[in-house]
């Protein structure tokens, strides 16, 4: 995952002697023909313009256009040409109205969301104070036996990890004042009251073009989903295959915040929404960008997370096909490369002038981090420190 951002005014993308030529006030960028880096343009901005040569240019060069709302949500994006397969479209088809076999896909999905979810809150417990009671309770009730029994159920366990979420969102940023994913004016909040939830639109705005590409080359239709309902100017499998990743989105949220943001980072619309300003935008998707490129394990290869999310829309369309006489997607829990835990902070606060001494630690290098872990800052802790500590 390599995207490219365009945001604010005056934009202009063209093609000038076979190079793409990408403009904005004094940046200037020349792209090769078959040398591109990037694998998306992401454009959150509101005046410019783009040739239908650079367009195609793009488009003969696999990378998609992601064109983002004023408030960070995804208009439109533009794929290559989508993959011809009319007998996989037909089989979808009929999965979806047999109900067996539409409940089957649809509690899969949520089986692995529920596991990402609890993978991301046990990796975080080592670093915040979080309680896992409340999310590991609703995930043994499993009491459903139709698709609406199954949203109930994958709705109590998101309550509740939203719920030990918002802690940490709180403790890194108190002046966001997160409270939920919901507002009192929309079901869910797509148009952001605060920092907290605009970031999180931008990133699954960010995440749902991700998911339309793959859709779109493996050739499934996303117009037909299995835990969401079909509904004009909806794409219910894009909603489907988000809920894996969505957990990507979150840690790189957190891992914004933990950098401290402030309410400069932000822009206050007159309508009282809150959108991201161009750099904070950028960041973000920094952070989405190195989660995804992180390798893991899969069937016993190294492969980056942006090309296990491919094999796992891979998964579906085999299954859907009858291919394979079982669903089972297959997603790596998060790892978090950090030694500064809460034991480890225990550690850090209760060590005193004298211990301090014994230990060889300079004075001010033990109030600076101590300080920190006093006003909720993430410490970094190098391996002779972390060793003497031990």
């Amino acid at each position: 995952m390599n995207p490219l951002l365009l945001s604010g005014f005056g934009i202009s993308i063209e093609v000038n002697k076979a190079h793409l030529i990408i403009k904005q006030k004094d940046f200037i960028k020349d792209l090769e023909p078959h040398r591109i880096p990037y694998d998306s343009i992401i454009i959150d901005g509101h005046y410019g313009s783009i040739s239908f040569e650079a367009m195609r240019w793009l488009s003969k060069h696999d990378v998609s256009i992601a064109l983002l709302n004023w408030n960070g949500n995804l208009l439109s994006v533009t794929q290559p040409q989508e993959t011809l397969n009319a007998d996989l479209k037909m089989k979808q088809y009929e999965k979806y109205h047999d109900p067996e076999s539409r409940l089957y896909i649809a509690s899969q999905i949520v089986k692995q969301k529920v596991k990402s979810s609890l993978g991301l809150i046990k990796a975080l417990s080592k670093f915040y104070d979080i309680d896992l009671t409340a999310i590991n309770r609703e995930i043994q009730r499993v009491d459903y036996d139709n698709i609406n029994g199954l949203m109930m159920y994958e709705g109590r366990i998101a309550s509740a990890y939203w719920t030990e979420l918002s802690k940490i969102f709180n403790s890194l940023a108190k002046d966001f004042n997160f409270q939920s994913r919901k507002n009192l004016s929309y079901s869910w909040n797509m148009n952001a009251s605060d920092p907290v939830n605009a970031l999180l639109n931008y990133g699954y705005a960010i995440l749902e073009s991700m998911v339309r590409k793959d859709i779109n080359t493996i050739g499934l239709d996303v117009s037909i989903g299995y835990l969401h309902e079909i509904a004009p100017s909806k794409h219910p499998l894009v909603y489907d295959l988000q809920e894996l990743f969505r957990y990507v989105v979150d840690y790189s949220v957190i891992e914004l915040l933990e950098t401290k943001l402030k309410r400069s980072d932000f822009i206050t619309t007159e309508n009282y929404h809150i959108r991201l300003k161009p750099n904070t935008a950028k960041r973000l998707i920094e952070k989405i960008k190195d989660n995804f490129n992180k390798r893991y394990e899969f069937r016993n290869k190294q492969h980056t997370l942006d090309n296990i999310m491919f094999e796992n829309v891979r998964e579906l369309s085999r299954y859907v096909s009858g291919k394979i006489k079982t669903l089972d997607f297959r997603i790596p829990d998060i790892e978090i490369s950090r030694n500064d835990t809460i034991d480890m902070q225990d550690k850090i606060m209760s060590i005193d002038p004298e211990k301090r001494k014994a230990l060889k630690i300079n004075k001010s290098t033990l109030w600076y981090q101590q300080r920190k872990i006093k006003e909720g800052k993430t410490i970094k802790l190098y391996n002779k420190t972390k060793v003497k500590i031990e």
